[in-house]
């Protein structure tokens, strides 16, 4: 029996969405043929990938070891199809980057390949899984956090980005848009903790003291973000990922007296072996005339 694509393709999705059900609907397919590939790839296996239950569907111990594999075959098996149908370009060059960070990543990488003709195809990761991506070939360049990563994967400062506390219009600290820590404590804060400084506001806030109900601890600058639209807290991220909204003035920077100096480092990574690669070259050389 042969491994088939669409084997992979069905484990995957039903690993992401939880449920055999929503996996069918998520491929436009009818969940008898879900189940079927499934039950294919099990076999093939020899054991077990998902737990079924009522409430949905979870990896077995096989499942954990295969799925990285599996997504990596489905990104390989992409990119050979958008090699393949390339014409007049001289390649493809695949982006990583999380979505907080694409509006700074994005139109960067595509200034720097403007003399080549190469297309551009991005997509969303965390910063652990886009630097796997890099190091296995299935990304060329990645745009993620200083977090560790493997020998063969160069990283290289992309821009620093400093950490600000917004809020919405209509909310209460919004009227004097200034504050220290204690009275921003006072109200229900979504904090994503990365870069200098997050340790020192976290002793500040401690201090305040700041009820623990209140403190959203927040993986995600967009999910931040999204409280502070919605008004139902102070998001304290990075500019970069309001910058917009700043603009627009749906949200409004706090002035907050005591806030310890506090900036995320953004990392363009590469391998190693591939800086000579003209795509990449070109987005190396552009990184260097950044400048420190």
């Amino acid at each position: 029996m042969a491994l088939e694509l669409a084997d992979l393709r069905v484990f995957v999705t039903a690993a992401s969405v939880g449920s055999l059900s929503a996996a069918a609907r998520a491929l436009r397919v009818a969940q008898p043929s879900v189940s079927e590939r499934l039950r294919r790839l099990e076999r093939l296996v020899g054991q077990p990938l998902l737990d079924r239950s009522s409430r949905g569907v979870s990896l077995t111990p096989a499942g954990e070891r295969l799925l990285p594999h599996a997504e990596r075959c489905l990104d390989l098996a992409a990119r050979a199809l958008d090699i393949a149908r390339e014409d007049d370009t001289q390649g493809t060059l695949h982006v990583t980057t999380h979505t907080s960070y694409a509006p700074l990543a994005v139109p960067f990488v595509i200034g720097a390949l403007q003399p080549l003709s190469y297309a551009v195809v991005v997509d969303d990761q965390h910063s652990q899984d886009a630097l796997q991506r890099v190091a296995t070939g299935t990304t060329d360049i990645a745009i993620t956090l200083p977090v560790p990563h493997a020998h063969e994967v160069r990283m290289r400062k992309f821009r620093s980005e400093p950490v600000i506390a917004v809020c919405h219009l209509g909310h209460p600290l919004a009227a004097h848009r200034s504050c220290d820590i204690a009275r921003l404590s006072g109200h229900p804060l979504a904090v994503n903790f990365w870069g200098s400084g997050a340790s020192l506001f976290h002793e500040q806030l401690l201090d305040a003291p700041t009820r623990a109900h209140q403190l959203y601890r927040i993986s995600s600058a967009e999910t931040a973000a999204d409280l502070a639209r919605s008004g139902q807290a102070v998001a304290v991220l990075t500019r970069a990922t309001v910058e917009r909204d700043l603009v627009a003035g749906t949200l409004v920077e706090l002035d907050v007296s005591d806030m310890p100096e506090w900036h995320v480092d953004l990392m363009a990574a590469h391998h190693r072996e591939r800086a000579a690669e003209p795509a990449i070259a070109a987005v190396i050389n552009a990184l260097d005339r950044l400048g420190p």
